[in-house]
């Protein structure tokens, strides 16, 4: 008995002792957070003042466990609680870190700020979106609308969705707003994969589970929430996407359906491959439930973290697959050793399929390797002008009309790209893989190249459809922020505006529900057998 009592009370000092004890140490920026025993990643960010983590509270009462390289820390935390510390990183810098509890979407943005940051939005948008000319509707008629609309929104996540549904009515996919991921903590996806073929989304991928079933695999999704799967998204989902084209729409809609708050089913009708219809209801805690070893009914997919990968076919054609043109350095240094080892290949191909764009200089550096030259042009480019003595004067002079109507353009002609004499050119047969994925300044290449005579050939599906120079309005409520495309781009030689369409493949070939479930990659197989000829 004495034993016990001499043990309690050191107890008790020690969890006082930790209580008291607000800093810790790290020598490595990115540490692990585990709530109830879920890991997740964490990023020290000593410039952020509070770096703040939001922390879901499924439970009563949730453990929250910091762990770096050296200290560990751990606590239990309730919604609406707040705990401080700080980390010191490399004895240096140090974090104010602050981790809240939340179960209930924040409601703090006042009605001053909701006005503000719409109205700021919108001047952005009126005097520098290049595309002001292709709009369908009065700009400040949709304002004026929207005005009651904000004010009345419950929360800050529907302020959000007001403000992205008012960029998503300009239709363009580099104009967007963005929350800047502030309400990531109430959301989770479900633990299957969907995909579109031809406008109508299939299941690609079942995780293997006991309440999951394989003969999903490769069903239609007809319905959602008891609507048809089309009508549902041109309802709920397609007026809050910010897209060019009806391909890129599409790609990002099917993936915002898959996920949605913690606390909310996704419920759908599915069609199976054998024709029977079944209703399913499905958890959003596909992030909540994953493990390393989780395992999936469907095609193995490969997600490549480089930048450039290098593959081989039997008869010896080298399959370069260039993921992103980004950060520039390393994408260009990176595409320059492939190119060393592709000497002695009989073709080329050029996968540009899921690169979503990064700096169009690595557009030019990948161009110089296929011209056959030692210059070429780049993209012309208009953007807006506004002059107020002219608007002054367009309201009684035809000439200063478009000022007036704050339309007028400024022109720039294409640039000379030089190619250094001393670069190894890649001469034997090539092809371009394109699709929807393909984007940014991956179609500044595009673009540029299309018209040059001897290219090679572009296979696939048409490209996503945008590029440009987005200004950034930062400060958004929150942190988050809105882009304003200021750029359109022109087609060097022709000057035809790059709007409303993606660039365009010579051979469309476009992959089915079944070639993918079977694992035929029939893109890639018509690029193989065009260099065969």
């Amino acid at each position: 008995m004495r034993k016990l009592l001499f043990i309690i009370p050191l107890i008790l000092l020690f969890s006082c002792a930790e209580k008291k004890n607000d800093t810790f140490y790290s020598t490595k920026k990115n540490i692990k957070v585990l709530v109830n025993g879920k890991q997740t990643d964490w990023s020290i960010s000593p410039k952020v003042n509070p770096d703040r983590l939001n922390v879901y509270c499924t439970n009563e009462k949730n453990e929250v466990i910091f762990q770096t390289d050296t200290d560990t820390v751990s606590f239990m935390l309730s919604n609406n609680d707040t705990t401080k510390f700080k980390i010191i990183l490399n004895s240096v810098d140090t974090a104010y870190t602050e981790i809240v509890g939340i179960k209930e979407l924040p409601n703090k943005i006042t009605d001053e700020e909701k006005l503000y940051w719409l109205s700021q939005t919108w001047s952005e948008t009126k005097y520098n979106f290049v595309n002001v000319d292709q709009l369908t509707f009065d700009l400040d008629s949709l304002y004026k609308e929207l005005i009651p609309e904000v004010l009345a929104s419950k929360n800050d996540y529907e302020y959000y969705r007001i403000l992205r549904k008012f960029t998503a009515s300009l239709k363009d996919g580099h104009t967007q707003v963005s929350d800047r991921g502030q309400f990531y903590a109430f959301t989770d996806y479900i633990p299957i994969t969907l995909q579109d073929f031809n406008e109508k989304i299939y299941i690609t991928h079942v995780r293997k589970n006991v309440s999951l079933d394989s003969t999903w695999l490769g069903a239609e999704l007809i319905e959602i929430e008891a609507i048809p799967t089309v009508d549902y998204l041109e309802k709920n989902v397609f007026p809050y996407i910010s897209a060019s084209t009806e391909q890129h729409l599409w790609m990002q809609s099917v993936y915002k359906i898959q996920s949605g708050f913690k606390n909310k089913l996704f419920k759908g009708t599915i069609r199976k491959v054998d024709g029977t219809i079944e209703k399913i209801e499905l958890k959003r805690n596909g992030e909540a439930t994953r493990t390393p070893n989780d395992e999936y009914w469907g095609v193995p997919r490969n997600f490549s973290r480089s930048i450039v990968d290098l593959d081989w076919t039997d008869n010896n054609i080298a399959v370069i697959s260039f993921n992103r043109f980004t950060p520039q350095d390393k994408a260009i240094k990176e595409f320059d050793e492939i190119a060393r080892k592709i000497g002695k290949a009989k073709g080329v191909v050029i996968d540009l399929r899921k690169n979503g764009g990064g700096s169009t200089g690595v557009a030019w550096h990948l161009q110089k390797y296929l011209t056959k030259g030692n210059s070429f042009l780049n993209y012309a480019w208009e953007t807006r002008i506004n002059d107020g003595v002219r608007k002054a004067n367009g309201n009684w002079k035809d000439e200063y009309k478009d000022y007036y109507l704050n339309q007028a353009l400024r022109f720039e002609k294409p640039k000379v790209i030089n190619v250094s004499d001393t670069l190894k050119r890649i001469k034997c047969p090539t092809t371009i893989l394109v699709g929807r994925y393909t984007f940014s300044a991956a179609e500044d290449f595009l673009v540029n190249i299309f018209e040059v005579p001897g290219r090679p050939k572009i296979i696939g599906e048409e490209t996503g459809g945008s590029t440009g120079s987005p200004l950034v309005v930062r400060g958004l409520p929150g942190g988050g922020y809105a882009r304003i495309c200021t750029r359109r781009i022109c087609y060097p030689i022709s000057k035809k505006r790059f709007v409303n369409s993606g660039v365009k493949p010579d051979i469309e070939v476009k992959q089915t529900i079944d070639d993918y479930l079977n694992g035929r990659d029939v893109v890639l197989e018509r690029a193989i057998e065009e260099i065969k000829k």
